[in-house]
């Protein structure tokens, strides 16, 4: 008398294997866009993978992926907010935590570099040196942390710090200043590690039939 439970529980684990099998492909066919550069084709597939996801810890790594393929494109507000999710501490993994952290501290560095006041410029460096200063709390040895939050904060005290010099002569000779308000230096400071193996920034979903107890990790 079971048996119509046990043939309702066997189509209820085929239609969500199909699921699984549906969302892998997308997150490889991202995975390699992205690769690839195409960023914005990547973009379009990582959103349609959130949609078939279920809410909770299985949309984080699709998160911060999207975040990584809006981020190359330069949408820095909306990445920043993908990262800022992805960094909830009840909904992700620490590693995938820190390094939602780090990115956010980079988008709010390069949305720091295209603002076009001082004050914008202060407040955004300032929350993304408090990121790139929570990274290096939970793991003080992380090397990429230490030097971008050098960066921003030699940067950031630039900005604070007031000019020298009298105030004639700074009216006579007023320092030339990039049309950033920073330089382009530092914006390639920024990039470079994902640049340099822009793959390593996303995220892989487990495998149809992997052990549950495989952890997402970071695919360095």
């Amino acid at each position: 008398m079971s048996w119509p439970h046990a043939i309702l529980l066997l189509f209820t684990l085929a239609a969500s294997m199909q699921e699984m099998l549906q969302n892998y492909r997308l997150q490889l066919q991202g995975n390699a866009l992205y690769a690839q550069r195409a960023y914005g084709r990547a973009e379009s597939v990582f959103r349609q993978l959130l949609t078939t996801l279920p809410e909770g810890q299985k949309r984080a790594p699709a998160r911060f992926n999207l975040g990584c393929a809006l981020y190359m494109q330069a949408k820095y507000p909306e990445a920043e907010t993908l990262f800022a999710s992805a960094a909830k501490p009840a909904i992700t993994s620490d590693d995938l935590r820190l390094q939602a952290l780090f990115n956010e501290g980079n988008t709010l560095a390069m949305r720091a570099i295209s603002s076009s006041t001082k004050e914008s410029k202060i407040k955004l460096f300032r929350q993304s040196l408090d990121r790139f200063r929570s990274v290096l709390l939970a793991d003080k040895e992380r090397g990429d942390a230490k030097i971008n939050y050098e960066v921003v904060r030699r940067y950031l005290q630039e900005l604070e710090t007031p000019p020298r010099g009298s105030s004639s002569s700074l009216k006579k000779s007023p320092a030339p200043q990039p049309a950033s308000g920073i330089g382009s230096a530092v914006a390639e400071r920024l990039l470079e590690h994902s640049r340099e193996e822009e793959s390593a920034l996303m995220q892989r979903l487990p495998q149809p039939g992997a052990k549950s107890a495989k952890k997402n990790t970071l695919d360095w």
